[in-house]
């Protein structure tokens, strides 16, 4: 079986499972992007889920993504932690970020898409675990941030990220999401939010039921990857 073949059987089971959890919780399925998270996996593997139909790719970390985008009639979604030293690098790329997780780097995507001519999206990375391992901001740190960002004049804040915890499995994962969610509702309307980033491979479906617009897959679409120190 060719690299499409195995993407686009993975990606039908992938499909189905999110169209059942649109249905079951009275979703469009239309409302929820898949996002093809290729982080460890060679070009080929893009080239082939592109193949497929796939547009959307997810990568955690900035070299890797510089060697593998830009592609034509690719959209590169940077959903790993974003250091501010690596914005200038990731920013023209991107076509969303989804781990901004302070202030101060933010501020920096601000100035460097004034710097650069660029009109980049970002969401703001939610911290509702409690685990010491993953970043992002709690959610008592969130006002001052959002009144910040509500004035910049060149990124765009378009909604949240959440991950769920390590352990638990996905009864663990709903509290995490329903927070992320009362969260995202909360500012939606003040500040023409209209993304909320949930959900991977192991819990895609709490995600669908808990309102998430972008969920993002790797290893159900394409396998498992390289191990590699610092990889999710």
């Amino acid at each position: 079986m060719s690299l499409v073949e195995e993407f686009r059987a993975r990606a039908a089971a992938v499909e189905q499972r999110v169209s059942r959890a649109c249905l079951d919780n009275g979703r469009d399925p239309s409302s929820v992007r898949i996002i093809a998270v290729s982080k460890r996996h060679p070009a080929e593997a893009v080239d082939a889920a592109m193949q497929a139909g796939y547009a959307d790719f997810g990568e955690n970390y900035v070299q890797e993504a510089v060697d593998k985008f830009p592609r034509e009639g690719a959209r590169l979604h940077f959903i790993g932690s974003l250091q501010r030293n690596k914005v200038r690098r990731i920013l023209p790329l991107t076509h969303l970020l989804h781990g901004v997780g302070s202030l101060s780097v933010a501020q920096a995507v601000e100035r460097i898409a004034g710097e650069e001519g660029l009109r980049p999206r970002f969401l703001l990375q939610l911290h509702l675990t409690g685990e010491p391992t993953k970043n992002g901001l709690l959610a008592e740190e969130l006002e001052p941030v959002l009144e910040a960002c509500a004035g910049f004049r060149h990124a765009r804040l378009s909604g949240f990220m959440a991950m769920a915890p390590l352990e638990g499995g996905p009864a663990a994962a709903r509290p995490v999401f329903d927070a992320a969610r009362a969260i995202f509702d909360r500012h939606r309307a003040d500040l023409a939010l209209d993304t909320l980033s949930m959900g991977m491979s192991d819990d895609l479906e709490i995600a669908v039921a808990c309102g998430t617009t972008h969920v993002r897959v790797g290893t159900a679409l394409f396998g498992e990857r390289a191990t590699a120190s610092g990889a999710l």
